[in-house]
């Protein structure tokens, strides 16, 4: 339903001076006429502004801002990453809908990407929800079928991490920053959220699910993370595209994985120290869950851990937690 969505809204945005009779589209998207109007109520619900009716012809109030395949594909600057496009204008999560490929035993290309303009479930780190307001972010999801073990997989969350860094500072010349592991923020407050989920076997990740979820047009956000969140927009008083961030995605992270096939961990490892003021020398306390951990960055090791050189002198490594505080 979605792909034909698609092409229906690609049909009215290529003829947007225009009003175009419902005959003519149902003749070229080769539906009946109760079809044809059944999918633009579709569009409307999703909230793309449609004028007219069945047999007075249709045309754009404005050009809405959805995430078309159709305008995606030929703007693409990769060999890999955004090739297989699936494009929904809600889904309930988009790592979810991966996860359902695979179940159901679907063949998947690697560097598919799942893209919804809303997400009814929205999934962070630790159980938590995320905010997925439509037309206003990015939500989608990668999948990955690394050559690597299961030790490995968390650094393709921090080259996720340091891909949409790159992406977002290029595009908008903001200072961003990456909070252990993967958050993303500017004015230290967090714009960015990454959530990876694998399948594995012993010795190897079978494949690998990488959801990323961005804040870019959000005027405001709700109360309960309004004082540690934000937006793009937010930031810079201006609306952002949200297509230009996710093509300079693409481009950098297939970048990143591709380098790490030829030069391993260190790669990555090394962008992401760069890259985050929390990597070295950072007071800050850590909840892992069971405990909570206060002392230094010291860098990271070679799996993506964080060492921490707690009050004792002691260096603990830390290999999943969340960063409650800073200095």
């Amino acid at each position: 339903m979605d792909r034909k969505l698609d092409e229906l809204l690609y049909a009215l945005m290529q003829n947007m001076v225009i009003t175009i009779s419902g005959e003519k589209l149902a003749r070229d998207l080769n539906v009946s006429h109760s079809t044809l109007a059944r999918w633009i109520e579709k569009l409307r619900e999703a909230g793309v502004e449609i004028r007219g009716e069945l047999f007075t012809g249709y045309r754009l109030a404005r050009l809405p801002d959805v995430l078309l395949p159709q305008l995606v594909r030929p703007r693409l600057r990769t060999t890999m990453i955004g090739r297989v496009l699936y494009h929904f204008y809600s889904v309930d999560s988009t790592n979810a809908f991966a996860a359902r490929l695979f179940a159901h035993g679907h063949k998947i290309a690697e560097g598919a990407v799942i893209i919804a303009e809303s997400q009814t479930s929205g999934r962070g780190r630790l159980g938590r929800s995320w905010h997925s307001e439509r037309e206003a972010g990015l939500y989608f999801s990668t999948v990955l079928f690394p050559k690597a073990p299961p030790s490995l997989a968390p650094l393709f969350t921090l080259a996720a991490a340091v891909a949409m860094h790159n992406a977002s500072e290029h595009y908008t010349g903001l200072d961003i920053d990456i909070k252990w592991p993967n958050d993303l923020l500017v004015e230290g407050k967090k714009f960015c959220g990454i959530l990876s989920e694998i399948q594995a076997e012993v010795d190897l990740v079978k494949n690998m699910v990488i959801g990323i979820g961005v804040n870019v047009n959000h005027e405001t956000l709700p109360p309960d993370i309004a004082d540690r969140a934000t937006s793009l927009r937010m930031a810079l008083g201006r609306i952002q595209s949200r297509i230009e961030i996710l093509l300079e995605f693409f481009e950098e992270f297939e970048n990143i994985y591709m380098e790490f096939e030829r030069r391993g961990p260190r790669s990555i490892i090394e962008q992401w120290t760069s890259f985050s003021s929390f990597a070295t020398g950072r007071r800050i306390e850590i909840h892992d869950g069971v405990r909570k951990i206060t002392g230094v960055t010291r860098g990271l090791n070679a799996l993506g851990a964080l060492r921490i050189e707690q009050k004792s002198g002691q260096l603990e490594e830390v290999y999943s937690g969340d960063v409650v505080s800073w200095e």
